[in-house]
């Protein structure tokens, strides 16, 4: 078959020889290769499993080969048969027949299979070529970050750090989760829907139940006029909620008194996390409600040290001047957190001990500066970061001093692809901006917020017990979630503000655990439980399981089918630096064979 017209994308591809005018060039493709996926998988039901174990729709460079694979995934997940005349009828149904060259084309693909056997190795081909497509785009933007001299050249170093590590991720590596943690009931947010495009979800997904009351509500109305995370979304109007609410409604954990302050770092790739969409889309709305609150005055950026966030909230220590006249309420947003996590690593740096009484509540002071002081402060905080930030600066010593696990850990990733998308419109905006104004000003007068019996019973019956049980596992997720009792309390407080009452329910405490639940599945998908890089602890894990006999070299590629022999061999290597692991030889009928042990 004669390859297709190149894409416009790479129609500007310029050589790196000769006079550098762009190239008729044709992007890696099989379209044999693609033809033969979907003709097994009209043939086979096995073979759409078996197909679907290896590539995505979107590997296909045919638009139309993916509007048919997914379609076979919607017939086969609903329990009907698949085959041309009722895979023409399912395309007939959502007007898609006509675009993937009519219900003939379907029959054409069942005669150029050779084989349904062999599914799986045409599927390979496809995802092959697609990945060396993305291999290329990835190249195209960052030679046009590198041109531009507008870009400094460490965002362009995390730029290319972040392409290179989300293209190296494999796919398939989080169907397991390293921890164990369930994964859910499916979440209408993050489902495939004819007519809907959502891109690969790399990590874990949000309970639905996380959407909850009024916060849940906006979040359902914004979700389709933004690319952006639902759950990223979600944790940016909790905690900027929070903010504007201010210090007066508060509840008791035992005899300490905890504001409603929800602090979260938003965690996600710089080319597709879209952390910065998940806050503009929720900060149009609440700006809308109340524009003297998000101006420089109360929505700060730039944390250099526990000084300069006690200036923006200091008392006024004139001698006419009343305390209580200060507004101390901020919601400080941070774009570029690792550099406050830096910042904050500095030998003889205050910003971590004025956080820790920032998130606290209590009134924060300057042991630099006797006179810097700021009484009953009213701070939440919100950072976006990438995953390879995230890692490499969650050290060891930042996570024992406290500071970081009163942030809720948040994985967000590209929702949905809009690429004609203008945003929520104006009448939009306006209808839930009147619905957050009247709510946050009903919340600031509450005082003391109490539980339901059904509340109550939920957290001591169930919810104590769960995030008991996460600290007493002990390591790095223990850690960074040592916190969760009372954040599950406070985010609970928020939900139920927000839905207009000063009495937490029970579906708002059932929000907030699956949000803690959330947070932590976040946490074990970017640092994992053990080594900090959950496929080294899928490898682990495999070993130990094979016991005496070892794991074989075989066993290791099955394990990890969609990576490189170089990324295995990786893999092997940061095992075998781990105590009590090691590479022996294992007696067979003839030559012996290298396996993988565990001694403990």
């Amino acid at each position: 078959m004669a390859p297709e017209r190149a894409h416009p994308h790479y129609g500007k591809v310029r050589s790196l020889h000769g006079d550098g005018e762009p190239r008729n060039w044709t992007p890696p493709q099989d379209l044999d290769a693609e033809q033969s996926v979907l003709g097994a998988m009209l043939l086979s039901a096995a073979a759409i499993e078996d197909v679907a174990a290896v590539m995505d729709p979107g590997d296909h460079y045919r638009p139309a080969h993916e509007t048919i694979h997914r379609a076979v995934h919607e017939l086969h997940g609903a329990g009907q048969p698949v085959d041309p005349i009722t895979l023409a009828h399912h395309l007939s149904q959502s007007g898609d027949i006509g675009r993937v060259g009519g219900a003939s084309y379907l029959h054409t693909l069942v005669q150029a299979v050779p084989t349904a056997a062999n599914a799986e190795y045409y599927a390979e081909i496809v995802r092959e070529q697609a990945e060396r497509r993305r291999l290329i785009e990835a190249g195209t933007r960052l030679t046009q970050l590198a041109t531009d001299l507008s870009m400094d050249a460490e965002h362009i170093r995390a730029a290319a750090l972040a392409e290179v590590t989300e293209l190296a991720a494999d796919p398939g590596a989080n169907e397991e989760d390293p921890a164990g943690t369930p994964a859910g009931p499916p979440n209408p947010f993050y489902d495939a829907h004819p007519g809907i495009r959502r891109p690969h979800r790399p990590g874990p997904t949000p309970h639905p139940d996380v959407f909850c009351g009024w916060v849940g509500e906006t979040v359902r109305e914004l979700d389709p006029t933004s690319e952006a995370d639902p759950v990223a979304v979600l944790v940016n109007l909790l905690s900027a909620a929070g903010a504007v609410i201010g210090r007066r409604p508060h509840l008791m954990v035992g005899n300490d008194r905890h504001p409603c302050l929800i602090w979260a770092l938003t965690i996600g790739p710089t080319s597709s996390g879209r952390k910065g969409s998940a806050t503009s889309t929720a900060r149009r709305v609440l700006a809308e409600a109340l524009p003297d609150f998000f101006g420089p005055e109360h929505t700060p950026r730039g944390l250099n040290s526990g000084e300069g966030l006690i200036e923006y909230v200091k008392d006024d220590d004139s001698e006419d001047a009343s305390r209580a006249s200060i507004d101390k309420r901020l919601w400080v947003l941070e774009s570029e957190y690792a550099v406050t996590m830096s910042r904050g690593r500095r030998e003889g740096s205050s910003l971590p001990g004025v956080l820790r009484q920032a998130w606290d509540g209590d009134s924060l002071g300057s042991m630099v500066r006797d006179s810097l002081k700021a009484t009953d402060p009213h701070i939440a905080i919100l950072g976006h970061i990438t995953p390879e930030e995230f890692r490499a600066k969650m050290q060891d010593s930042e996570m024992a001093g406290g500071t970081y696990n009163r942030f809720l850990p948040i994985f967000c990733h590209r929702n949905l692809i809009l690429p004609g998308s203008r945003g929520a419109s104006p009448e939009l905006v306006a209808n839930l901006a009147a619905g957050w104004r009247a709510v946050l000003a009903d919340a600031a007068r509450v005082d003391e917020v109490k539980f339901s019996p059904d509340a109550w019973a939920l957290y001591c019956d169930e919810v104590y017990p769960a995030l008991s049980e996460d600290d007493s596992v002990g390591g790095v997720i223990a850690q960074f979630t040592a916190r969760a009792a009372p954040y599950v309390q406070r985010a609970a407080m928020v939900y139920a503000l927000c839905d207009h009452t000063d009495t937490i329910a029970e579906n708002h405490m059932r929000a907030a655990w699956h949000l803690l639940d959330y947070a932590r599945a976040s946490a074990v998908h970017l640092l994992g439980n053990v080594t900090g890089d959950p496929k080294v602890n899928k490898l682990a894990e495999a070993v130990r399981a094979a016991g005496d006999d070892g794991l074989t070299g075989e066993q290791v590629r099955r394990l990890f089918r969609k990576a490189s022999r170089a990324e295995r061999d990786r893999l092997a290597a940061a095992l075998l630096d781990m105590p009590g692991y090691a590479r022996t030889q294992r007696a067979t009928g003839g030559r012996p064979t290298t396996v993988l042990t565990y001694a403990g």
